[in-house]
């Protein structure tokens, strides 16, 4: 099941992936990029730490439902790729 996550058309905001239960101990994330499709939000930027990526989206108009997609490279040659619906909804 994909997660929805929620915001509104004006919102800016971030959200964050926790990647350390797929991590091994001794490895950590040394790449992130994210995308979206469908709808007209946008992703601002991608930001990661060790095990933590964090996705900034813009935009989207009301009704919209987009698909996030993040996908992280390890230090140790893992990738891994981590999907999210997002619903734009107009705060009423």
């Amino acid at each position: 099941m994909t997660e929805v996550m929620q915001k509104a058309p004006a919102d800016v905001l971030d959200f964050d992936i926790d990647f350390s239960r797929w991590l091994k101990s001794a490895d950590r994330i040394t790449s992130a990029s994210s995308t979206i499709a469908g709808g007209t939000a946008s992703v601002d930027r991608t930001d990661f730490g060790d095990s933590l990526a964090r996705v900034w989206l813009s935009g989207g108009a009301d009704g919209e439902t987009s698909l996030v997609t993040t996908i992280v490279t390890t230090e140790q040659g893992r990738t891994k790729e981590f999907c999210f619906n997002l619903k734009i909804r107009e705060c009423h």
